[in-house]
């Protein structure tokens, strides 16, 4: 009977950690998930602001801003000096 009654408590007792891991794996499954769309909205954001940064950095948008905000124009070629090494 003793034994009887032991193997029931172990079997009771490995039931419960099953049932344990199985709500543990479901809980860090669901946050791998989570984790997962917050990558790609990351990944999403560092594509546009990587579309941003070269649209900003194209030489012919920052010709057009230095002439029309700061007034600057490209010198005479008449007046540019080429230094060779």
């Amino acid at each position: 009977m003793r034994m009887f009654l032991l193997l029931v408590a172990v079997a009771v007792a490995s039931a419960l950690g099953v049932v344990h891991m199985k709500y543990r794996t479901r809980l860090l499954f669901s946050e791998i998930q989570r984790l997962q769309q917050i990558n790609e909205a990351y990944d999403e954001s560092l594509a546009q602001l990587q579309f941003e940064q070269n649209r900003w950095a194209e030489r012919e948008r920052i010709e057009r801003q230095a002439r029309d905000h700061l007034g600057m124009d490209l010198p005479d070629p008449s007046n540019m000096i080429s230094i060779k090494p």
